[in-house]
């Protein structure tokens, strides 16, 4: 039989290291002031696919999900990606294996396909800017 102590430990550790990342939200939410202004935004007034990504997760760190949305997909997207890969660890190391993520190469395609012209259409159509 496997060895299954480090998944199990993740599958422990994960959670605390959210925790934390929410009793010390307010700390985090201060490091956003040091973060530097788009520079493709600033010179070629375009969004860049990182355009609102901080605002984004400001917003998740929230709890306003619609509101992540708004400025940008892709940390709600990541997230749920997370959230799938913590239950396929956390079954796989307490013995029942249950697979979400999907295996296939071409679903990732088309999410990355989906994604390109989510950033390229949101510089054309106001609704969409971050």
């Amino acid at each position: 039989m496997k060895n299954k102590t480090f998944p199990k430990i993740l599958t422990i550790a994960i959670p605390f290291t959210v925790i934390l990342f929410f009793v010390y939200k307010e700390d985090i939410f201060a490091l956003v002031s040091l973060l530097p202004t788009c520079f493709i935004y600033s010179k070629l007034h375009l969004y860049c696919p990182a355009c609102g990504n901080t605002r984004g997760v400001t917003s998740l760190l929230e709890g306003d999900i619609l509101d992540s949305l708004r400025y940008n997909i892709t940390p709600v997207i990541l997230l749920l990606f997370v959230i799938m890969a913590y239950v396929e660890l956390a079954t796989y190391s307490f013995g029942r294996h249950c697979k979400l993520l999907p295996r296939r190469l071409w679903f990732y395609l088309i999410i990355i396909a989906l994604l390109t012209i989510y950033y390229i259409t949101r510089n054309l159509v106001p609704v969409l800017a971050p």
